[in-house]
């Protein structure tokens, strides 16, 4: 005997509607942009008032200017001390805000208030990277104040992109580890202390050239450095390598190094999220996330731009 109905089991016999439905089975979370640059600088908290005022202490003995020497029965002369002082202010808070509609949360199927503070948090971490890198560029372009050492700008026409540039990876990761070297050693020509963490940014595709040198292949010689099988660089003549997005965008710039003092941060706020009702929006939610700080160039002379220009 045949069978009467539709001979497509999911298709309506008296239509050509589709009797099925497609089936939730998660959400595919978006990969989180790193931050690094954040937690590398100088940082005060603050309880109140509008900015901070750091003293800088300058340098003294760069030369022999000063030191005379003694006559008996003489009054001694007396010199003024070096020091001034660098005030960061509070920027106003910067926020990014949400309203999630109560039916809409109820009827989807996912946790939308989750997906929406994940957003907005790691969209916040990012833009306070973002000021602390464009800080410690700032900082290398910078005058240092009282006798100490300016920022400084190391040029590697070798650099990839630069008039110079070899045409393969090796060639770019050996013209960087010149370049991370240059930078180490220009901030110790400004007596800036490099026995605690110096740091150097790249973006992935510069940091990728640097096992590519061939300088760095075998963990075994430079103690779990990294190499060609992991594809993983942890430092450079003594200089912390760091992989970031957030390196600016500055024509010519393939990288910054610093050490902590070469920006400060006052904080009012650490990124903070909260969630409310709103009634005159039939019980919406409303989503805010917000920060409150100042990043400003601190002392010049611990920060290096490198470029390829």
């Amino acid at each position: 005997m045949a069978y009467p109905g539709s001979t497509t089991p999911n298709v309506g016999s008296d239509s050509a509607a589709t009797l099925s439905r497609d089936i939730h089975v998660g959400v595919v979370e978006a990969f989180k942009r790193k931050t690094v640059f954040a937690d590398k600088i100088d940082t005060r908290s603050l309880t109140g008032g509008t900015g901070a005022q750091f003293t800088i202490e300058g340098k003294e003995d760069t030369t022999d200017t000063g030191v005379v020497a003694y006559t008996a029965g003489t009054q001694v002369d007396v010199t003024d001390g070096t020091q001034d002082e660098i005030v960061i202010n509070l920027d106003r808070p910067q926020y990014q805000a949400r309203r999630i509609d109560r039916f809409e949360e109820a009827t989807a199927n996912y946790d939308v208030v989750a997906k929406d503070v994940r957003q907005v948090g790691a969209k916040l971490a990012n833009v306070v990277d973002r000021k602390v890198a464009a800080a410690i560029e700032a900082s290398s372009l910078a005058t240092g104040l009282v006798g100490n050492g300016n920022g400084t700008v190391i040029v590697n026409t070798a650099l990839p992109g630069g008039l110079a540039a070899g045409t393969t990876a090796e060639a770019h990761g050996k013209a960087i580890i010149e370049s991370v070297y240059a930078a180490k050693a220009a901030m110790e020509n400004n007596d800036v202390d490099t026995s605690g963490e110096v740091y150097v940014a790249l973006n992935p595709t510069n940091f990728s050239y640097l096992p590519q040198s061939l300088l760095i292949i075998d963990k075994d010689i430079t103690s779990g450095n990294g190499g060609l099988d992991t594809g993983a660089v942890a430092m450079v003549g003594g200089v912390k390598v760091v992989m970031s997005n957030n390196v600016p965008a500055t024509a010519g710039l393939i990288g910054l190094a610093w050490t902590m003092e070469a920006a400060g941060m006052v904080k009012l706020w650490d990124i903070e999220t909260k969630i409310k009702e709103q009634q005159e929006f039939l019980d919406a939610k409303l989503l805010t996330a917000y920060f409150s700080n100042g990043v400003a160039a601190l002392r010049p002379q611990c920060a290096v731009s490198i470029k390829n220009v």
